[in-house]
């Protein structure tokens, strides 16, 4: 199946799962941030960029619980132009209600204002996607945003996968400025894909 037509299904396959299903997976997935170690994640004022699930995404409900209890800052990434890289601003509420935020004309929900950060600054960024292989390459939703950030980053974060166990597959088609991930979490699995990054038994 060509990258297109993956694409496609697996977005489609997103869509069609309940608010219920969809809840209970990244719940089950939040487990597998418990495994995690590195030194990202044991520093002072540790920082995590957090997406706003927006098209049919695992839920990004529980990583905001998880970075919370910890005392971690949350991030959210935030489109600036067509061309340009994701700059990320602080979310700080106490409570997440993704209803409150605005919603960019391209979908995705995005904070307005805020304390801004380029992604170098982040320790840890956690990567939507639509599917992943079992290297760590990584299909996007196709507006190459995160690979053209990450990629400009003298210093880049922890890159972590954040999808439901579907949107594993075999193989991927790869182009050298992909940005691979680190690890992946899904509701039966942590994927680790680099060898500085450790899982906890």
């Amino acid at each position: 199946m060509n990258t297109h037509h993956l694409r496609k299904q697996l977005r489609q396959q997103r869509l069609r799962l309940s608010k219920r299903h969809r809840n209970r997976a990244a719940y089950q997935a939040r487990r597998g941030l418990n495994r995690l170690q590195h030194p990202a994640l044991t520093g002072k004022n540790v920082k995590i960029g957090i997406f706003a699930d927006a098209f049919g995404e695992m839920p990004t409900q529980p990583l905001m619980d998880w970075a919370r209890q910890r005392g971690y800052g949350i991030y959210l990434p935030v489109v600036t132009g067509k061309h340009q890289p994701l700059v990320f601003i602080e979310f700080s509420q106490k409570t997440w209600r993704q209803s409150r935020l605005p919603r960019h004309p391209l979908g995705m929900r995005q904070p307005e204002q805020g304390k801004m950060v380029k992604v170098a600054a982040l320790d840890v960024v956690f990567m939507p996607l639509v599917a992943a292989d079992k290297i760590g390459n990584r299909m996007g939703m196709g507006g190459g945003y995160y690979d053209r950030t990450l990629a400009k980053a003298k210093n880049k974060p922890l890159k972590i996968g954040w999808a439901y166990d579907f949107q594993l597959v075999d193989k991927l088609d790869s182009n050298p400025w992909d940005i691979k991930l680190d690890a992946l979490i899904t509701p039966s699995k942590l994927w680790i894909f680099r060898r500085y990054l450790v899982s906890k038994q």
